[in-house]
């Protein structure tokens, strides 16, 4: 069994969430979310336009499911980061 590495798009998408992780507890919450929401958007289009080897940690399905399930949570992320009343 070979193990899997994590590719550079993985390592982006950790990247943007530790970033929008710093940004909800440094500055506003509502900002690291729709961050956090912006980062998902450019996953998705990573997963569609970039070949398989470099996808390796982000890739589950077929390149079109896994597209419009990482726009469905980034739609779902920033809808909640939008209606919740927050400080």
């Amino acid at each position: 069994m070979i193990p899997s590495r994590l590719g550079p798009v993985w390592w982006a998408l950790a990247a943007g969430c530790a970033l929008a992780a710093v940004v909800m507890v440094a500055g506003s919450i509502r900002q690291g979310g729709y961050l956090l929401s912006g980062v998902l958007v450019v996953i998705a289009v990573a997963r569609l336009g970039l070949p398989a080897r470099v996808c390796d940690g982000i890739a589950v399905r077929s390149r079109g499911l896994d597209a419009v399930m990482y726009v469905a949570l980034a739609v779902a992320v920033a809808v909640i980061f939008h209606e919740v009343k927050l400080p």
